[in-house]
């Protein structure tokens, strides 16, 4: 795939490496801080609600990586706004992003994939654009699919941020981006942490449950090279799956302030909660620490991976009964009648 530079990030705090999936580009940057050299980013995703749960979630946000004092990006993982985004220059954007995420305790990119919910009322052209016409912004989207190394200078961490709402991409598009994941995942050198972050899970103990199409399709390419760890919303609530069979971690962070919903599943673990909240990631050489932060700033669950794969739990509080609803009907990725 040809390659060029499209996108200078101007980031206070540094720069990080991000090659398009449209087309590549010049990777972008994030700085590096913290114990030996750790990288650390936050995952939330189904946010953009302007609720009293998004502004929770945001200042405990905040807080969480004052506290910290390394934390280099927040990684988006989908339907960014449920809310209608006339264009670029709309005042949602100062009032439920920019203004919403405290820059002073916050200085660091926010690495954005689609929702279902941003293909309403054209927001996916809109926050794409967003991202053109306003690079001095922390909001990052130089396509629909993308990869970041973390950091630029010997990269600890390969991030691929992902579309995943299949039945609204053409059949062209959907296979140039399996096309490219499969490449750009064979380049990723040895001793790099791989993760992957979409808005769909290929698995999930919450209301919409698995997504078929995603495990056929994108499984066979993420257990062939041994992905780290999967990281997706959709589902409003907090998990962590350990599944026979999947080479990665499950990481759902849906609870970035829409409002949650209960279990379906309570048989997989260790770890599903309806709650709000996010995930906070570390890594370093040998291991990758997660910890899921509730709305109210208690540790929820906690686990390391090693890089061979071996899963420690660290902290854990109990996961929510399923319940006897009803299975949802799902017609495709990302088809619903709701806030999925």
């Amino acid at each position: 795939m040809r390659k060029y530079s499209v996108l200078l990030l101007f980031l206070l705090m540094g720069l990080s490496e991000c090659r398009r999936g449209t087309a590549s580009t010049k990777p972008a940057t994030v700085p590096v801080d913290g114990p030996a050299g750790a990288v650390s980013f936050l995952a939330m995703g189904d946010w953009g609600m302007g609720n009293a749960g998004q502004k929770r979630v945001a200042e405990t946000l905040a807080a969480y990586a004052q506290k910290q004092g390394n934390v280099q990006a927040v990684v988006l993982a989908g339907d960014n706004f449920y809310m209608k985004v006339a264009g670029i220059n709309d005042p949602v954007w100062k009032n439920i992003f920019e203004d919403m995420y405290d820059i002073k305790r916050l200085n660091v990119p926010f690495f954005a994939c689609l929702g279902n919910h941003d293909y309403k009322e054209n927001k996916a052209q809109v926050e794409l654009d967003y991202a053109k016409f306003h690079p001095e912004s922390r909001w990052k989207m130089p396509a629909r699919w993308y990869r970041v190394n973390i950091p630029a200078d010997k990269p600890l961490v390969a991030l691929f941020m992902l579309e995943s709402t299949k039945d609204m991409m053409s059949d062209a598009d959907w296979t140039t981006e399996m096309a490219w994941l499969d490449k750009e995942l064979s380049e990723v050198p040895a001793g790099m942490w791989k993760v992957c972050a979409a808005h769909h899970p290929l698995v999930s103990n919450g209301s919409h449950g698995d997504v078929g199409v995603l495990q056929t399709q994108w499984g066979p390419i993420l257990n062939k090279y041994k992905v780290d760890f999967y990281v997706c919303g959709h589902d409003h609530d907090l998990q962590h799956l350990e599944v026979p069979g999947w080479t990665e971690s499950f990481v759902l962070v849906g609870g970035g302030g829409a409002g949650t919903r209960t279990m379906r599943n309570d048989v997989r673990g260790p770890f599903s909660k309806a709650i709000n909240g996010f995930g906070a990631f570390q890594f370093t050489p040998e291991k990758a620490t997660v910890r899921f932060i509730s709305a109210s700033g208690e540790v929820v669950h906690a686990f390391e991976r090693t890089k061979a794969g071996e899963v420690n739990i660290l902290a854990n509080t109990p996961s929510d009964p399923a319940t006897t609803k009803p299975l949802k009907e799902i017609q495709g990725v990302g088809k619903s009648k709701d806030d999925e």
